[in-house]
């Protein structure tokens, strides 16, 4: 099995890997990015709004944005997170323009000027292109399996699509794998973002934060037949949203915040699964009354009139809509420069936890993705230029092969049981006795998972494993936190409580099991 070495090697190629690689290149390292599918292709990125929270830089437009994401993330983000965000997200917009990307900037937001409905794709258009003419090298269709390190050289196993095993050297790594929104039966993520980052910085020795707080975007469609495709918030606000039975839902749950589904996505994804899951209603949005000129109210709104208006269409009749998991605000402790831990180890992007604390208002995540992918990439170059002459890591990586064995799936409907178990234990609205039952089931799904004598691997059982780790600690995380904060709703604690959980839960795995720590503040 041949090891292929680099100085930096980032695992991911959404917004934050890409700009981690150019980062790193720009101070001279060797950079590999490794990606599941194709370069920059099926990640969150390219699936998105494209819109970014970038500002002016002035001093008052970055204190409104520090302000705005401490009241979302509703007083337990990381301020220092939150700093950087709010400080260099113009930087990170400035940019990207300079670069070439096709966009426009409009009241504090960069909006990408891509196609519907994957407006990203001018983003991964513009990062991919500036990795190429840095030198980058872009290797897709290998799935990460297993990190090990000894006295500062990394190794990684893969599986590339053949399931032949992979190998990969490096003085540093910075993992930018994305969130965890496809554990879930409705979600509006790309494939299977299943938390793998989380789990590989698990096995390596770092911590893990906020797991329990998962973001569902309250109006996506659910018209049958078609994807759940994020219907921009202001255009929706000048909709009229309603039950069957023609309540309006903003009216019936008290909802004031405008636009709802940024400032209030939380209450009215809570709002929406009682009206559909537990009241047997369903919801639609009616976009027939709103005039012409008002579909112009920002670039995102515009670019879906056709798909929303023509194609699905909503100048016709309501369209019926539902919440979908949409954003993972928990992920690997960091701080301001990325570094995890474990000396050696970054992360970036919606991997990594601390930033929005239990809720993410919109925009944020793709400014998260640049700024913290560029500090990841320093930081991580930073390290290897140090590092000295690595030593080789043929030993390290035979043993990970030997450790993970031939992983193969007893049944074919494993991670559909597993999305559907989070769906209904550890979605929008839990209590005690579900997410219980939850940790049980998806404890049976993982016995699902055997070992083979086979040369060749299973990437569906990697991916399987990685998936029922990460939902396992995202119920646990949620049952341990007897409150209700953000995203994170208990119907049997429904109120925040500050005196107790003012603050943050975090696990590291140890020898004898996962050891949790509550951290005030």
């Amino acid at each position: 099995m041949e090891i292929i070495d680099c100085d930096v090697l980032v695992v991911g190629s959404g917004a934050a890997g890409l700009r981690a690689a150019i980062a790193a290149r720009e101070a001279g390292l060797n950079v590999i990015v490794l990606s599941k599918g194709a370069p920059g292709k099926a990640t969150s990125t390219w699936v998105s709004g494209g819109v970014i929270a970038g500002g002016s830089g002035s001093q008052a437009s970055v204190q409104a944005h520090l302000e705005r994401t401490l009241l979302s993330g509703r007083g337990i983000n990381r301020r220092e997170l939150a700093e950087a965000l709010s400080e260099d997200s113009p930087a990170r917009v400035e940019e990207l323009l300079r670069w070439g990307m096709k966009a426009e900037l409009s009241e504090g937001f960069l909006f990408a000027l891509g196609r519907a409905p994957v407006l990203g794709e001018e983003i991964v258009r513009c990062l991919l292109k500036k990795c190429l003419e840095l030198g980058a090298r872009l290797i897709g269709k290998i799935t990460a399996v297993g990190l090990s390190v000894e006295n500062g050289s990394w190794g990684l196993l893969g599986l590339n699509a053949s399931g032949e095993w992979a190998a990969f050297s490096a003085s540093a790594v910075v993992l930018a794998t994305g969130g965890a929104s496809s554990l879930y039966l409705r979600n509006d993520n790309p494939g299977h973002m299943l938390g793998e980052g989380c789990r590989l910085a698990l096995d390596a020795g770092a911590a893990v934060e906020d797991m329990e707080f998962v973001q569902f975007y309250p109006l996506c469609l659910a018209e049958p037949g078609r994807g759940p495709l994020v219907v921009p918030p202001r255009i929706a606000d000048k909709g009229l949203l309603v039950n069957r039975s023609g309540e309006n839902i903003l009216e019936k749950y008290a909802i004031d915040e405008r636009p709802a589904a940024v400032k209030a996505r939380d209450r009215l994804s809570q709002a929406l699964f009682r009206e559909i899951y537990r009241n047997g209603q369903e919801v639609y949005l009616d976009l027939r009354s709103i005039p012409e000129d008002k579909w112009q109210i920002d670039p995102f709104s515009a670019s879906l009139k056709h798909m929303l208006g023509v194609r699905c269409g909503g100048f016709e009749k309501p369209l019926r809509v539902a919440p979908a998991a949409h954003h993972t605000m928990g992920g690997i402790v960091i701080d301001r420069d990325c570094a995890t831990s474990v000396p050696g180890l970054f992360a970036a992007g919606e991997v990594a936890g601390g930033v929005h604390g239990a809720n993410r208002i919109g925009g944020n995540g793709l400014a998260e993705a640049v700024v913290f992918g560029a500090r990841a990439g320093k930081s991580a170059a930073d390290r290897a230029a140090g590092a000295g002459a690595r030593r080789k890591v043929s030993e390290q990586v035979k043993e990970m092969r030997l450790e993970w064995g031939s992983l193969t799936l007893t049944e074919p409907d494993l991670f559909q049981r597993l999305q559907r178990v989070m769906w209904e234990n550890g979605g929008i609205l839990r209590d005690d006795a579900g997410l219980l039952q939850g940790q049980i089931k998806i404890l049976e799904i993982a016995a699902g998972i055997r070992e083979i004598p086979d040369e060749t691997g299973d990437a569906g059982a990697i991916e399987l494993l990685s998936a029922t780790r990460v939902a396992w600690i995202i119920l646990k995380a949620a049952q341990k936190r007897i409150e209700t904060r953000g995203s994170h709703c208990r119907e049997d604690h429904p109120e925040q409580n500050d005196r107790e959980w003012r603050g943050r839960l975090q696990v590291r795995q140890t020898p004898t099991g996962d050891a949790w720590e509550f951290v005030p503040g």
